[in-house]
């Protein structure tokens, strides 16, 4: 697979701030910097264990997560990993040979007569967080936090392995 794109396998070794806008590979931003993409391996996120990789029939590893032994999903910047879980790039060559790789596989999957789910690109525009404030005033209750600490006092929090309790709110 990897042999019909010459650059890919040497791509995944550059410098980690690759893009001419200097957005790190391996960082988390407060917004969106750029109209962003993901290749998923399918028509909805199907995120999972790590663990559970081996398992895995479409061999994608772009959707695992690394979950924390308190049960709770971390970002991380291991070399093992690109993240935790999808990884969004603008439409850089990298992301190009990500996203042809992929569509290789898929077909290659097709003319073998292997069951393949077709594959989608997912893309967030850099206006989102725009779009967030647009839900947020639509559908969010808002409310000082002055307002919010005297309706919801402390002796009325729920402990955080009570997730039964506090889900059900």
């Amino acid at each position: 697979m990897f042999g019909r794109f010459a650059g890919f396998s040497q791509s995944l070794r550059l410098p980690h701030s690759i893009f001419r806008r200097h957005f790190s590979v391996r960082a988390i931003y407060s917004s969106f910097p750029a109209t962003l993409h993901y290749s998923s391996p399918s028509r909805t996120s199907a995120m999972y264990d790590y663990e559970e990789a081996d398992s895995r029939l479409d061999g994608s590893l772009g959707e695992a997560v690394k979950i924390h032994k308190d049960g709770l999903v971390y970002p991380t910047s291991k070399r093992t990993m690109s993240s935790n879980g999808v990884t969004f790039y603008p439409n850089t060559f990298l992301l190009q040979e990500v996203v042809r790789q992929h569509f290789d596989y898929y077909l290659e999957c097709k003319e073998e007569g292997k069951q393949a789910e077709k594959r989608f690109v997912f893309t967030i525009f850099k206006d989102f967080n725009r779009t967030l404030d647009e839900f947020y005033d639509k559908h969010a209750l808002k409310e000082a936090m002055d307002d919010w600490l005297d309706k919801h006092p402390y002796k009325d929090a729920v402990a955080e392995e009570n997730e039964e309790l506090w889900m059900a709110k």
